[in-house]
């Protein structure tokens, strides 16, 4: 395509990258070869620069986590001519998690989130010396994870158990509910003791607290030693409905692989406890968790 042709498309209504894809249409449809190579370098330069200008809404330094600690990289932002969200190829190309973690940096912070809390680890990576997040941001990045997995972790948790195997000489599985009371930052203290005294009760109990769910899938072999367990959690939810799920789903992925096996049920004496395994597994044995059976019963030896 001649130059002047090309000059003319950039006085046009349509915008600098249609321009470019135009030009590179007529250039891969001529039957002809280029003649005067360095002229077409220099116009498919301007015009790529034409494009760049056109999306390119910002140029700046900004502050990756890395696992060797805060890395400042100069990157460029675009947008579409359509508008929208602008984007940062960099940050694409290089697979950054929430805008700013390396895909590294992202999965010690998360590991290390799950087993500390945030203050703790930010304790923990001052110690370490290189990355240094603050708590704030470590406790914003499992929150800001949760809807990337949340929406399809099903199909996540069934990759995991098709991965899975179970131990050769287990002869049971042992299915266990329960819940544990956690302080929650929102857990509404003060509401729940005001409405105590205004119906006239004694405000009592954790009131800044709720339960958070959790379940275990535990593999045993004859001689009832424990071989292996899968454990789950969820943060506090009625009638523990999603853990319920979870647990149907571990079990039943369990029983395709190994419908020998021998299912035991294991929980204390709450009853919604027996009322959600009672639904979700409608058979095996019902056995009352040895370590409440025997808090209760001592006292009750001693009150005798």
């Amino acid at each position: 395509m001649h130059a002047l042709q090309s000059r003319a498309l950039l006085s046009s209504e349509t915008s600098a990258m249609d321009q470019l894809q135009d030009f590179l249409r007529q250039r891969r449809a001529a039957r002809e070869p280029v003649q005067d190579f360095d002229a077409f370098a220099q116009e498919l330069h301007r015009l790529f620069v034409a494009g760049e200008r056109d999306h390119r809404v910002l140029r700046c330094a900004t502050t990756y986590n890395s696992a060797a600690g805060p890395v400042r990289v100069e990157r460029s932002l675009y947008r579409s001519p359509q508008g929208g969200h602008a984007v940062c190829p960099l940050a694409l190309r290089t697979g950054l998690i929430e805008g700013s973690w390396t895909p590294l940096a992202a999965k010690q912070a998360v590991w290390v989130v799950a087993h500390l809390t945030p203050t703790e680890g930010e304790e923990l990576f001052a110690l370490l010396g290189n990355m240094t997040p603050s708590k704030s941001t470590l406790d914003r990045l499992p929150k800001a994870l949760r809807a990337h997995w949340e929406a399809p972790r099903p199909r996540f948790a069934a990759t995991l158990r098709h991965q899975e195997a179970i131990p050769p000489e287990a002869v049971a599985v042992a299915v266990s509910l329960d819940g544990v009371l956690a302080p929650m930052q929102d857990g509404q203290r003060h509401a729940k003791r005001t409405h105590a005294r205004a119906t006239g009760t004694a405000p009592s109990g954790p009131a800044g607290y709720q339960e958070v769910g959790c379940a275990t899938v535990s593999y045993d072999d004859r001689h009832g030693e424990r071989l292996c367990t899968r454990r789950m959690a969820r943060m506090p939810e009625t009638t523990k409905a999603t853990l319920t799920r979870q647990l149907t789903a571990e079990v039943m992925g369990a029983l395709v692989q190994r419908p020998d096996l021998r299912v035991v049920n294991v929980a204390d004496g709450a009853p919604d406890n027996w009322s959600s395994l009672g639904e979700t597994l409608p058979f095996g044995i019902e056995v009352l968790d040895f370590y409440h059976a025997t808090a209760h019963l001592g006292a009750a030896l001693g009150a005798a």
